[in-house]
């Protein structure tokens, strides 16, 4: 038997370029569905916060009702965070989660609410998640509450 001398050690060119290639491709697949997971996962907290934003206007303006008092909802900013307060008892609060900003579209931030559990005057409350606005409408003296993705530039 014949030993080749001019044995192989390594890789050809073409092989080391063969090998980047499906590592760039797998890469850039990757990158494009953590994107997408980013994308859905912000979506889902940001309706997740609206729903929850809802319900907590409407569990506020039922205690009120229930517990025949005035209240009020007020955004505390500096530790972000909703309040239901009644007098000056807080009675319920609400976290905001990360990155999200929020608005109550009337001057001051407090929601007043009557002892009959209406809101006694209207405002549209904004929020910003990491890539949309929306909006939450309250209608004076009625109980209608509406959340929606808004369209547009978003002012704080």
């Amino acid at each position: 038997m014949i030993k080749n001398k001019w044995k192989s050690k390594g890789f050809t060119l073409i092989e080391l370029m063969l090998v980047l290639t499906i590592i760039s491709i797998l890469l850039s697949y990757s990158f494009i569905n953590l994107t997408g997971v980013n994308t859905l996962q912000n979506d889902i907290e940001a309706e997740t916060f609206g729903n929850v934003m809802v319900n907590f206007i409407n569990n506020s303006r039922e205690y009120c009702r229930d517990n025949n008092i005035r209240g009020y909802i007020y955004l505390d900013e500096d530790r972000r965070e909703l309040t239901l307060n009644c007098g000056l008892e807080e009675i319920h609060k609400m976290q905001l989660p990360d990155k999200f900003i929020l608005a109550i579209g009337k001057k001051g931030r407090k929601m007043e609410i009557s002892d009959k559990g209406k809101i006694i005057d209207s405002c549209t409350i904004r929020f910003k998640d990491r890539r949309n606005n929306h909006r939450i409408t309250v209608c004076v003296g009625t109980t209608y509450v509406d959340f929606k993705e808004e369209k547009g530039i978003y002012s704080h």
